[in-house]
C-alpha cells in the first residue's frame, strides 16, 4: 500500500466508504490516542453498535476483553512509530461469539508534514474468505502449539508431531493459507512477544530473548533488528523517550 496521507482525520469515513462494499473485511482508523474515528459496517456491527456513531471515541479497551486488547494497542504503538503489520494471523472477538481468525494488516497515516497521526486497518475473515472453514481448522492445531509453547525450543518436526501430520503438509499449509514456512511463523510469533516485553516491563535484553524462545542475546538482537530495522535497545529507548 502505498503512503497514506491526510491533512485530518475528520471525516474519514468518506475516503473509506467503498470499503463497505468488500466482503468478511473489517477495516477501522485510530487516531494517535488509539480512539476510533472510522469502522466499516462489518466492524463496526461486530462489536454490537448499529451505527457508526456508537464506535467513535472508543479504544479497543472498550470493545475487547483486556488481554486482546493489550496486543492492539501493541501493534499500534508500533505503526505509530512508522511500523508496518503485515498479515498477522489473530483472533477477533464479537459481541455474544467465540471469536474468529482474521488475517490483520496495519499503516501508519500521516499529515502533510509528514507526522504520524494515525492508524489504519484491516482484517480479512481467514475462513469466510475462502468460502470455507478450511483454512481455520487447518491452521487452529498448530497455530494454537506455537501460541502456546513458542517460549521453547519447536522444531517443525515436532510441531507436524503435534499437530498429528507430516512435515510436508504441515509446511503446504502454511504456505498456502499464510504464504509463509512454520518457521516463519514460530519466529514472528516470538518476535511479536518480545517487543511487547521491551515496551512494556524494564526486563533485561537478555532475559527477554531466552523467555521468548531465542537461544541468546546475540541471536536475539539480529534475528530483531532485521525484522524491526532497529535493535531491541533503540526500540525501548525512542518508546521511553
Amino acid at each position: 500500500m502505498s503512503k497514506l496521507v491526510f491533512t485530518t482525520l475528520a471525516g474519514a469515513e468518506r475516503s473509506f466508504a467503498m470499503l463497505d462494499l468488500i466482503p468478511d473485511t473489517h477495516a477501522w482508523i485510530k487516531d494517535s490516542a488509539g480512539r476510533f474515528v472510522y469502522g466499516n459496517r462489518l466492524f463496526f456491527e461486530r462489536f454490537g453498535f448499529g451505527t457508526l456513531q456508537g464506535l467513535l471515541g472508543k479504544c479497543d479497551f472498550d470493545i475487547a476483553p483486556a488481554h486482546l486488547a493489550a496486543k492492539y494497542v501493541s501493534d499500534d504503538d508500533y505503526v505509530l512509530d512508522g511500523g508496518v503489520v503485515n498479515d498477522r494471523l489473530e483472533l477477533i472477538l464479537g459481541e455474544g461469539d467465540g471469536g474468529d481468525w482474521f488475517l490483520t494488516s496495519k499503516w501508519p497515516i500521516y499529515d502533510q508534514r509528514d507526522q504520524v497521526i494515525g492508524t489504519f486497518g484491516i482484517s480479512r475473515h481467514l475462513n469466510r474468505t475462502e468460502g470455507t472453514a478450511v483454512p481455520l481448522r487447518e491452521l487452529r492445531a498448530p497455530v494454537d502449539y506455537i501460541c502456546q509453547n513458542f517460549a521453547t525450543a519447536i522444531s517443525v518436526d515436532a510441531l507436524a508431531a503435534a499437530c498429528n501430520i507430516s512435515v510436508s503438509a504441515l509446511e503446504r499449509r502454511f504456505r498456502k493459507h499464510l504464504d509463509k514456512t512454520p518457521h516463519q511463523y514460530i519466529n514472528e510469533v516470538r518476535l511479536d512477544n518480545a517487543r511487547q516485553l521491551l515496551l512494556e516491563t524494564d526486563k533485561p535484553i537478555g532475559t527477554i530473548a531466552l523467555e521468548t524462545g531465542f537461544a541468546d542475546h546475540s541471536h536475539f538482537t539480529r534475528t530483531f533488528t532485521r525484522h524491526y530495522g532497529r535493535n531491541p535497545s533503540q526500540l525501548r529507548k525512542e518508546t521511553r523517550t
